[in-house]
């Protein structure tokens, strides 16, 4: 189940050529090692870790929200059942802990693989943490901007802090650039889940491959919808608060888009974006990286903030 999860194998065991995802935080967690000096075979079990951590979240994930499908194929829930979906998750976070453990350089260097455990470990309380909050403001009366932004520096975000800290404890263990690493990744993991909430209400259809309004659609509380139930004018947001408590029937999209026009919000969401970008900016010129490891995580950022899918 653990390899179905990692499209190793298909469920019947056999070798699957399916998609295994983008492996975007092992290959953030070497980028920022590299870029800072680091020794990349010392950090290489880590940055296996974080990946396998990733996906315990995303195989209970499914479960929590009754997702059916991932990278194209039946989540492993609906394959084997909930009960053995939950026990396949814990099994790759147990072997993301084994594997984090077994950093530092064959062994030879104890304090790094405890402090890189250290911190997956802090990582994985912060995104869990975040989704009970994502949980309980499905049905939460007033959920306000501040709060929000709390959940998901925790959820979208934690995961991508620890991806580039994990690079810095590879490449001296300094805390100063274990810190701005954390920021670095904690603004841009915000930045992404923003970016995302921009994506499932005005994200073009033929490149996202969604249709307009996906997340109106979905009943879901994003940033620009919190913002329009926070700033609309009287009318318009007790139509927005009554067509998101109705269970009844999905959000009417056009009416949602344009209260969210008139609110502002999508101005708002989009100078979210800009401000987290600056703070990440901020944090990645406090890093000692050489000029090629810059160019790169400039790069980063830049895809993250203006991606189309």
């Amino acid at each position: 189940m653990a390899r179905y999860q990692l499209g190793q194998v298909n469920a019947d065991g056999s070798p699957a050529t399916t998609d295994r995802g983008k492996a975007v935080r092992p290959t953030l967690c070497l980028l920022m090692c590299e870029a800072l000096g680091g020794d990349l075979e010392a950090a290489l079990p880590a940055a296996a870790g974080l990946e396998l951590l990733h996906n315990f979240t995303l195989v209970h994930d499914d479960v929590m929200d009754d997702d059916e499908t991932r990278r194209h194929r039946p989540t492993v829930w609906v394959v084997w059942g909930r009960a053995q979906a939950i026990d396949a998750g814990d099994l790759l976070h147990v072997l993301a802990t084994l594997s984090v453990l077994r950093s530092g350089g064959n062994n030879t260097s104890p304090t790094l693989a405890k402090d890189a455990a250290e911190v997956v470990t802090e990582g994985c309380r912060r995104v869990t943490e975040g989704q009970h909050l994502d949980i309980a403001f499905e049905t939460a009366p007033n959920v306000g901007v501040a709060d929000y932004l709390d959940m998901i520096a925790r959820k979208s975000a934690a995961l991508l802090a620890v991806a580039f800290e994990l690079g810095a404890i590879f490449a001296g263990n300094d805390p100063a650039t274990r810190d701005a690493c954390r920021a670095y990744g904690r603004e841009l993991g915000i930045v992404f889940q923003i970016r995302d909430d921009v994506l499932g209400i005005w994200g073009d259809p033929t490149v996202t491959g969604k249709p307009v309004g996906a997340d109106i659609q979905k009943r879901k509380k994003t940033l620009p919808v919190i913002h329009a139930l926070e700033s609309s004018a009287g009318p318009d947001r007790a139509r927005l608060r009554s067509m998101f408590s109705d269970d009844s029937r999905p959000p009417d999209v056009k009416s949602t888009m344009e209260i969210l026009e008139r609110a502002g919000s999508r101005n708002f969401t989009e100078e979210q974006i800009r401000k987290h970008g600056n703070l990440a900016s901020q944090a990645l010129a406090r890093l000692p990286v050489n000029a090629w490891g810059r160019r790169n995580l400039e790069a980063v950022a830049t895809y993250i903030a203006a991606r189309d899918r």
